[in-house]
């Protein structure tokens, strides 16, 4: 059973053999010790108390996201259902099980199409933060990225004209009759519900609710900068600016968005090492950097067990 799980997800793997790679053949590991015995723990410790405060950030925008649709919780309940997401998003390949917040608002007998809505709202609103900086983190390493900068610019503008055309309602007839064929006839007029009360409650969001969403994201994006420029403060990372670092790291997330690895483990190291080299910083300094980068990530995802075994999903339910 065991040996069939690992064949079935073996690029997962990738990542680790990337970071045994690092380990055995880039780096000296004593080195890392040496690094580790120096750290500041006050300047750690703040880094991880920014974590608490961004997971109360982003659970309050996503229940400010529902109240807006009429899906009323507590701040309390919202805490632990998205902490819940948190959790299974960190352990699933591309966060994926973060979608488990849409169960939960199922659980409690609202539709598939609306229980999306703000799970995808609040999704969106961190990955096209995500994207947009590390757009703008590959123009400044644009020369080692040009084609990741090429077919990223061709995708913006496919989906401006997409955006366009839906508008005009010529992409959305062309998306029903598609799903006329390929739907099977018994799932089609649950599926017609569920998009219409998810493109309903879309509408309920304004300019301002979308501004207020942007704010409210740049200020946890701001607080996770802040907590890596802690972190590498904190081994004495040497003379880099807060732009270079805030840069490097947003590159190296949007790395570990791959479904190669787990917890970013290689992808994370090899991206860092990279980056960082171009600036002379030694590479045993960048991997302990890492390391506190996963230590930092485990801790947010035991909030998010916590949360989980505090309000765990009662019934087994299908998106």
């Amino acid at each position: 059973m065991i040996i069939k799980k690992i064949k079935k997800n073996w690029y997962h793997f990738i990542g680790i053999l990337i970071f045994l790679y690092i380990i055995f053949y880039k780096i000296d590991v004593f080195e890392i010790g040496k690094v580790i015995r120096h750290v500041d723990l006050k300047l750690i410790i703040l880094g991880i108390l920014l974590s608490f405060i961004m997971f109360l950030i982003q659970a309050w925008r996503w229940n400010y996201l529902k109240k807006i649709q009429n899906i009323n919780y507590s701040f309390k309940d919202s805490f632990l259902i998205y902490g819940s997401g948190i959790y299974f998003g960190t352990i699933t390949p591309g966060r994926l099980g973060d979608l488990i917040k849409i169960l939960y608002l199922k659980e409690a007998g609202h539709s598939t199409g609306k229980s999306a809505v703000s799970v995808i709202a609040d999704r969106l609103a961190d990955l096209l933060f995500l994207l947009a900086i590390g757009y703008l983190s590959m123009l400044f390493f644009a020369k080692f990225f040009i084609k990741e900068i090429i077919i990223i610019t061709i995708i913006a503008l496919l989906v401006t004209i997409a955006t366009i055309i839906l508008k005009s309602n010529l992409l959305k007839n062309a998306i029903n009759r598609l799903f006329s064929y390929i739907i099977p006839e018994k799932y089609k007029k649950l599926l017609t519900l569920n998009i219409r009360d998810m493109t309903n409650d879309f509408k309920a969001y304004r300019f301002k609710n979308y501004l207020t969403l942007f704010t409210v994201t740049t200020i946890a994006w701001f607080l996770y900068y802040l907590q890596m420029f802690l972190l590498a403060k904190s081994i004495n990372l040497g003379d880099i600016t807060f732009t270079y670092l805030a840069m490097s790291v947003t590159i190296a997330a949007i790395v570990t968005l791959l479904p190669i690895s787990v917890y970013g483990l290689g992808t994370r190291d090899a991206t860092l090492l990279f980056l960082f080299s171009l600036i002379g910083i030694n590479p045993e300094k960048t991997i302990t950097l890492s390391i506190l980068i996963l230590l930092v990530s485990l801790f947010y995802a035991l909030i998010g067990l916590i949360c989980w075994l505090k309000k765990p999903l009662k019934a087994k339910s299908e998106i």
